[in-house]
């Protein structure tokens, strides 16, 4: 991995950046600053994210700390190469419970815009149950997901797991749009929505002289 600006640092700053890189990346919860010289320090930040940036990976500011996640043109890249894809029943159940621990909550007031996605409203399974998912499907794709970090379960139900953490804003805004267009297409927020995507789709009148499509 070429690095000038890593290269560029004395042996003991270039062991901090290196440190903060292996945090970042390997923490299942956001990681403090104050632990790590290298994301304490601005300019040594910096290069953490350069050498992250190198690896197609991002530094992300989650809850007062830091995680790493996939950039948003790496990811895009890895699904439609089909990695890292989850089987349709697994889909179908995160969806769920992206809905009703999320997306409905939000939508209806209940809790805030900003909260991390791992403190939404617990799902209990008899939730998901009485949605036309059989018990066997369930049963798997929650224990799946579970090992996946991608939900947890908690005494009152399940929520999402922690690499919902590592997403970038980007990926975190559209998410939830897409959510809320499918958990209350009637309401306000959702025509909010669908009039931003609308006014994106629209070319300017510098464009050029073909169809724009919008990526919700």
């Amino acid at each position: 991995m070429d690095v000038p600006a890593l290269e560029a640092l004395s042996h003991n700053r270039r062991a901090d950046v290196r440190a903060a890189v292996c945090a970042v990346e390997t923490a299942m919860l956001p990681v403090r600053p104050a632990h790590y010289r290298a994301l304490a320090e601005t300019p040594l930040r910096v290069v953490v994210e350069q050498v992250l940036t190198a690896s197609g990976r991002t530094l992300l500011v989650v809850g007062g700390g830091y995680l790493s996640g996939y950039t948003d043109e790496i990811r895009q890249r890895l699904a439609h190469e089909g990695i890292g894809v989850l089987p349709r029943e697994d889909r179908a159940v995160l969806t769920l419970i992206l809905m009703f621990s999320v997306a409905i909550p939000r939508a209806s007031g209940t809790t805030l815009p900003d909260q991390l996605w791992t403190r939404g409203t617990p799902v209990p399974r008899d939730q998901l149950k009485g949605c036309r998912v059989s018990d066997t499907v369930l049963t798997s794709a929650l224990q799946r997901l579970t090992d996946a970090d991608l939900v947890r379960r908690t005494k009152t139900g399940y929520v999402l797991g922690n690499q919902f953490l590592r997403l970038t804003p980007t990926v975190g805004t559209e998410l939830f749009e897409r959510l809320i267009l499918l958990a209350d297409p009637d309401s306000p927020l959702a025509e909010s929505i669908r009039r931003r995507h609308a006014a994106r789709a629209v070319p300017t009148a510098t464009a050029p002289d073909h169809e724009v499509h919008d990526t919700p």
